[in-house]
């Protein structure tokens, strides 16, 4: 055979040899070293997201181009009891061993092929923890970026643990990370309020955002939170809110890109508006659909505490559309959903099912904008409220739905179809018909 003959059947070799199965070994303390750990009652939970590259080098296959992360989740259960691991807790639509399994195999032959089963099933992270053991292992997620939230909910001896741990996850610039919380105001700036004086302070605050020179006003600022940085964002990222990209050139052609074809951008930039002086401090969106469709909010920390708990001033709207402008350095800009306050008590709905809101008022903001004689934001979009502003305390540990508490300061309109319908009348001239008796 002439050594031109032998060149096909030595790529052939080369490419049978690359394709061949070689994963890495498992160690535990390894992924110990840099985890997250959460100890109580004779329990410790510690857990660790397991990189693009690094998977590579554990399973010796790819997750990452697949939209996989593997989270590893190590139970040390001293208690008398077995315990139950609750994956879906972890992620509602996470993947099985063998779907991963799947997914990954398709360039190895059969024997290799098995050796992937095996290993995806041997190192998946089981559900029954027995008492007094040490058990280890990975479940499988859909892939973030910029922060995840690792929830853990174990059930056994007739109670529950529940735990979450908010992890750092590199791959895309944040938006947030210019921002140093620590120098936003001295310490002594903070005014340390009771809730009847951070109610009379809310009513005192602008009603809306604007732009960088404060010569037009903009979207309501429609919500505040009470509580700490840490667990009101966990409770955002758990109900699927992701921290926006920041304004760069990959990030702005990421937008465009997604404008033209219409797909859906989980971390879009969001342009700035400004409260208390300056930008907003992060935000937030959960991406719908594609890039015409989301729900974002924008947070400023503001320079009072409530009975010792930080406060944000927050601003939120649903998106509807997306349009080109050349007022922003992403050359698009979105159509706001005009009914903000639906956009307000959604947030409300979401934190209510995250079980990390404690309880709930509202005050007064601004006065009510109507279909009649709506408000307009900096982009000329209009918008309709009832000029409520949304005021949510977050408290550990976690609240069930049930036990959400409504403060009762001020009401949002039960009917909003009456409340609009009223407020048109009023507008036009109309003697207002009494609203019939239920």
């Amino acid at each position: 055979m002439t050594r031109l003959a032998l060149l096909p059947l030595l790529a052939l070799c080369a490419f049978i040899s690359a394709c061949s199965f070689r994963p890495g070994t498992v160690d535990p303390d390894t992924l110990n070293q840099n985890a997250q750990q959460h100890e109580e009652d004779q329990l410790t939970i510690t857990t660790n997201v397991i990189s693009d590259s690094d998977a590579r080098d554990i399973f010796g296959v790819a997750l990452g181009v697949h939209g996989i992360q593997a989270v590893w989740i190590d139970v040390d259960n001293r208690t008398d009891s077995p315990l139950y691991y609750l994956p879906v807790t972890t992620d509602q639509e996470y993947f099985s061993p063998l779907e991963v399994a799947w997914k990954v195999k398709g360039k190895f032959n059969k024997e290799d092929e098995k050796a992937v089963d095996r290993m995806f099933v041997e190192r998946a992270m089981p559900v029954n923890l027995p008492a007094g053991e040490h058990t280890r292992g990975f479940i499988f997620t859909n892939r973030d970026l910029g922060v995840k939230v690792v929830n853990v909910v174990l059930l056994g001896a007739g109670k529950s643990w529940q735990t979450s741990f908010m992890v750092d996850v590199p791959g895309i610039k944040l938006d947030v990370e210019k921002v140093n919380f620590q120098e936003i105001y001295q310490q002594h700036e903070y005014q340390d309020l009771s809730r009847q004086e951070l109610r009379e302070w809310l009513t005192s605050q602008a009603c809306c955002t604007t732009n960088d020179d404060q010569s037009g006003s903009g979207d309501p600022i429609n919500f505040t939170l009470v509580g700490d940085g840490q667990l009101l964002l966990s409770a955002m990222v758990q109900r699927g809110w992701d921290l926006t990209e920041r304004i760069h050139g990959g990030s702005i052609w990421k937008t465009t890109k997604s404008f033209l074809i219409g797909s859906s951008y989980r971390y879009s930039p969001v342009s700035s508006l400004y409260a208390l002086d300056r930008p907003q401090d992060l935000a937030l969106q959960k991406a719908r659909g594609n890039i015409h469709q989301r729900n974002h909010l924008r947070l400023w920390r503001a320079p009072v505490l409530c009975e010792g708990e930080p406060v944000w001033l927050g601003q939120i709207s649903r998106d509807i559309g997306v349009r080109f402008t050349f007022k922003s350095p992403t050359l698009t800009t979105h159509k706001i959903d005009p009914d903000v306050d639906e956009a307000r008590d959604y947030l409300l709905q979401d934190m209510i099912f995250s079980q990390r809101l404690a309880e709930f008022g509202y005050v007064r903001a601004m006065d009510p904008h109507t279909i009649s004689e709506p408000g307009h934001n900096l982009t000329g979009d209009p918008f309709i409220t009832d000029g409520l502003r949304l005021v949510m305390f977050f408290h550990q540990p976690m609240t069930p739905m049930h036990k959400v508490k409504n403060l009762n300061w001020e009401h949002p309109n039960r009917d909003r179809r009456e409340w609009l319908k009223q407020h048109d009348e009023e507008a036009s001239g109309e003697t207002p018909q009494e609203a019939p008796v239920p």
